[in-house]
């Protein structure tokens, strides 16, 4: 018999120790299962109260919000009501502005302009709506007439027609004069002196890159670095 014994594997040994702890485990998880534990409340995690109730978002324009503008207070009274008003049409153009009535329109139209053409923002001005629009480019009379030059006070200007005439469109930036005169041939200021004609956006955006070095504080910074 003890031979029997010394002959049993020593891992069949641990294993029988063992067994009578898996039995209690298996015998306590059934007590616990048959009492009804644990709770039916507690199977269910309570979730967090901003997770339980997500505020709704308000939809977003699908084309990323180009010329999605909601129109001012005054425009969606207008567009709330029944009444007709008159509507100007008004493009504004990086040189120039060209507008064109339309005449009493009701609210119903204005909306359906406003939805046939999503650039279009309206506003409302002394009881008149102003549908305008925002171009990225020179109206017709600038191709025509537009020049650039330097103003009395020696500002970089746009001009309706030759600078001598003072017709201002538009005033940019002080130029620095004397950097300028130190800086650039005597041809080169000659010919901004007597006005530059732009005919189109990239002749207009060409002259304000070139000249853009020599507004003041631009120039002057530039300098100061150098010594």
């Amino acid at each position: 018999m003890l031979k029997l014994f010394r002959l049993w594997p020593k891992r069949n040994w641990n294993l029988l120790r063992r067994l009578p702890l898996r039995l209690a485990c298996a015998a306590t998880g059934a007590a616990l299962l048959l009492a009804g534990y644990p709770p039916a409340s507690a199977a269910a995690a309570p979730q967090p109260a901003a997770a339980a109730a997500q505020p709704a978002r308000t939809a977003e324009p699908a084309d990323g919000g180009a010329g999605a503008m909601e129109p001012d207070q005054g425009a969606a009274a207008f567009l709330r009501g029944r009444e007709a008003a008159p509507v100007v049409l008004r493009k504004v153009y990086l040189c120039g502005v060209e507008t064109q009535p339309l005449g009493r329109l009701e609210a119903e139209e204005v909306h359906r302009l406003l939805l046939e053409q999503p650039r279009l923002t309206a506003t409302v001005d002394s009881g008149e709506v102003l549908l305008t629009e925002w171009i990225d480019d020179l109206s017709d009379a600038c191709r025509r007439s537009a020049t650039f030059g330097v103003d009395a006070d020696g500002s970089l200007t746009l001009f309706e027609g030759p600078p001598e005439e003072e017709k201002v469109i538009k005033t940019f930036y002080q130029l620095d004069l004397q950097h300028m005169e130190s800086s650039l041939p005597k041809e080169e200021l000659d010919r901004l002196f007597g006005g530059i004609r732009v005919e189109d956006k990239d002749e207009y955006n060409s002259v304000l890159s070139s000249y853009g070095d020599f507004a003041v504080g631009v120039s002057q910074g530039a300098m100061h670095q150098t010594y």
